[in-house]
């Protein structure tokens, strides 16, 4: 046997243990470190929390602009319409504001009775093809081209109005544009195309009654508020040109029957002016007379008394009165008195002119 293995193998004592009391004291350290990092760890934690949970109901608060109105949704239905100012919900997805632009004006468009299948503007055609051709009938059985545009806004003092504008109906503008459809049709049977043509602010009136009336009997709560209603209307384009031509001479005529009725209405007014003043001179002259002989009468009234006293006197008195009156300018005055016939002779002399040097 070698040498190597007939040595013994040398027997490795084992390590000592630590005493009791360091062991503990380790123990006590690490336990006291993790309870530390766990305080710590748990703060955080309490301040993310906090903070999450105050973004997370903060994220519920709405502003909402002064020409809006907000609807509040839950779970997707309709729970109710907030006013403007600030406005707060539980965040989506269990709450949802949707914003309304009540103020805003909204433009629907109808020109079924304008536009072709391929233009949109009326082309011209000596016959019309329902599934081409846009146009409308009218009521003496003519067809006219009309295109209606509606601007109008919702009424935000109705909450039913907001609800039903926005989930009343599938598509809304399809809705209305198929009453504003109807009311141009609706219209335009309603008179003749001479009347439509020429009466155009007419025609517009009864579109926008119809659009009101219809949308009323479909749904009271959709109230909308029609801004403006502006209409484009012409005559088949083959014969617009004879129809220019009638509307000229109309037009001239209606302007020379205007002429003459204003030329008849100045004339009577002259008339009537002449008149009353010709009527008010013959009553202020009609008026001196009566006030003159009401005075004479009132004269006579008063010498009465005297005459019936003293006829003769009176006589007298009247004749020199007359006399005086009369004879104010006369230089040669000759008449009789009384039964005998007498010439009475008041011609005074004329005096004989002296010369100049002689004495009288």
């Amino acid at each position: 046997m070698s040498e190597d293995k007939k040595q013994t193998p040398a027997v490795e004592s084992p390590e000592e243990p630590p005493p009791m009391g360091a062991t503990e004291a380790v123990d006590d350290a690490r336990t006291r470190a993790l309870t530390e990092a766990l305080q710590s760890s748990f703060k955080v934690v309490r301040v993310i929390m906090v903070i999450l949970a105050v973004a997370f109901l903060g994220s519920g608060i709405t502003k909402i602009d002064n020409n809006k109105r907000a609807l509040h949704l839950r779970f997707g239905k309709y729970k109710d319409t907030l006013p403007p100012g600030l406005a707060w919900a539980w965040p989506y997805p269990i709450d949802e504001i949707v914003q309304i632009p009540v103020n805003k004006n909204r433009t629907i468009t109808s020109d079924v009775g304008w536009r072709t299948e391929d233009e949109e503007s009326p082309q011209p055609s000596m016959s019309f093809q329902p599934t081409y051709d846009g146009y409308t009938l009218t009521g003496d059985g003519n067809v006219l081209h009309v295109k209606a545009e509606m601007n109008f806004s919702l009424d935000e003092n109705s909450d039913k109005t907001i609800k039903r504008y926005e989930f009343g109906f599938s598509d809304v503008t399809r809705f209305l544009g198929s009453i504003l459809d109807n009311a141009v049709y609706h219209a335009s049977a309603g008179r003749s195309a001479l009347e439509a043509y020429t009466l155009q602010s007419d025609l517009r009136n009864a579109i926008e009654r119809r659009v009101k009336k219809r949308i009323g009997e479909i749904d009271s709560d959709l109230r909308i508020k029609i801004n403006s209603l502006t209409l484009d209307v012409t005559v088949p384009l083959d014969v617009k040109t004879a129809f220019d031509a009638f509307l000229k001479v109309q037009q001239e005529s209606q302007q020379k029957v205007a002429t003459a009725k204003a030329d008849a209405t100045s004339t009577l007014a002259n008339a009537l002016g002449q008149a009353k003043v010709i009527e008010g001179g013959g009553r202020t002259a009609a008026n001196v007379l009566l006030s003159s002989v009401q005075a004479e009468a009132k004269a006579f009234d008063e010498q009465r008394p005297f005459y019936e006293d003293n006829p003769g006197l009176f006589e007298k008195r009247l004749v020199a009165e007359t006399m005086q009156r009369v004879l104010t300018n006369a230089v040669d005055v000759f008449y009789l008195s009384g039964r005998q016939p007498r010439i009475w002779l008041n011609r005074t002399p004329e005096r004989r002119k002296l010369e100049e040097g002689q004495v009288p």
